[in-house]
């Protein structure tokens, strides 16, 4: 019986802003796949998420394929979902399938549980300072 082959790294991009900003699909792309070409890593094209707030339907459809790819390149790690539940439940579908999801931008990647225990610090920190920057912090 033979093995079935992997190939490719999935890209993923939506409409809704990112850190506050709106990135064109267009734009995110050529970041995807430049970071994609660098590191010599085989581009499928991108799914593009729907615009409506706090929907991940497409990223979650990639979950059944993560078995038939290397993984998915994001054009940012804050296109993860903000629900932790939610990030976790990717994180999990890409580990059990031993797929990997990389971050252009930032240029990270999670491809063992220590990577999701970096992304989740950076994601606190970010939140945190977020929070300290408007006063929200307890005192």
């Amino acid at each position: 019986m033979r093995k079935a082959v992997r190939r490719g790294w999935r890209g993923y991009a939506f409409s809704r802003p990112i850190a506050g900003q709106t990135i064109p699909h267009r734009v995110q792309n050529l970041v995807i796949r430049s970071y994609a070409e660098r590191r010599g890593l085989l581009f499928l094209l991108s799914v593009f998420e729907y615009h409506h707030a706090g929907s991940f339907m497409m990223l979650e459809s990639l979950y059944e394929t993560l078995p038939a790819i290397e993984g998915i390149l994001f054009y940012s790690m804050n296109m993860l979902p903000e629900d932790r539940a939610a990030r976790r439940r990717l994180y999990d579908a890409a580990l059990s399938a031993k797929a990997g999801l990389r971050f252009a931008l930032e240029e990270l990647e999670i491809s063992r549980e220590a990577d999701v225990a970096l992304i989740e610090d950076i994601l606190a920190v970010r939140e945190l300072s977020g929070k300290a920057e408007w006063g929200l912090l307890a005192r």
